[in-house]
């Protein structure tokens, strides 16, 4: 798996969580909070913690923020900070903001402001959020269908998967429809015979824990 750097900005639950997990799969991420004590349980496996102002452009830049592919906002409940720092990743030049919101009305703020993705952490398991939206290389769409706890995922097979049957990849998931790149699509299509290639489309069906132990 290629080396990425992320960026963590407030370490809350959710924010030591999401590092703890990036950290575990072997990426570079740097975490940042106002409070000393929040750094104490991830300096340990991280090299990259500072204490700073993370409306501050001059304090980001040195920590290294602007060169993180990724960098996530969350903060607590402190609406403006959260603001001004999502600014001011910004103005350092970082491309995806994955930010935390407290309501749909900060969401929308974020949002407007050039927040990549907006999260809501009571609805959003941070472990999911790193194996749903960051770590995954294949391409997916999910679409809760019954208050976050049945999913559909849109998957389209890439090289990594191509050759296998729907069977194989299915794993614990359900498969209810398929689509080859140039054809129609076919309902509860033969797991056991049907081979996918490059460029197919899968729809699955499942459970948050199916989805969490599915492995592509």
């Amino acid at each position: 798996m290629k080396n990425i750097t992320y960026g963590i900005i407030g370490l809350g639950k959710f924010g030591s969580v999401v590092a703890e997990e990036l950290i575990s799969q072997g990426h570079t991420v740097i975490v940042a909070d106002k409070d000393e004590e929040a750094l104490k349980n991830i300096q340990n496996s991280t090299n990259y913690a500072y204490i700073l102002d993370s409306a501050n452009t001059t304090a980001l830049k040195e920590a290294g923020f602007h060169e993180a592919e990724t960098v996530i906002v969350s903060i607590g409940e402190n609406v403006e900070k959260s603001i001004l720092t999502l600014m001011a990743l910004k103005d350092i030049g970082v491309n995806t903001i994955i930010a935390k919101a407290t309501s749909t009305m900060h969401g929308q703020i974020l949002s407007k402001l050039g927040a990549s993705k907006v999260i809501y952490p009571e609805k959003e398991s941070a472990k999911r959020l790193v194996k749903e939206f960051l770590l995954r290389s294949t391409d997916f769409e999910i679409f809760d269908l019954s208050a976050n706890t049945i999913r559909a995922i849109k998957m389209i097979v890439d090289d990594k998967i191509a050759g296998n049957s729907l069977k194989h990849i299915a794993q614990n998931m359900k498969i209810i429809a398929y689509k080859k790149s140039n054809g129609d699509w076919e309902i509860l299509p033969d797991l056991e015979t049907i081979i996918a290639y490059s460029g197919d489309v899968i729809i699955l069906l499942g459970t948050n824990k199916e989805l969490e132990n599915f492995e592509h």
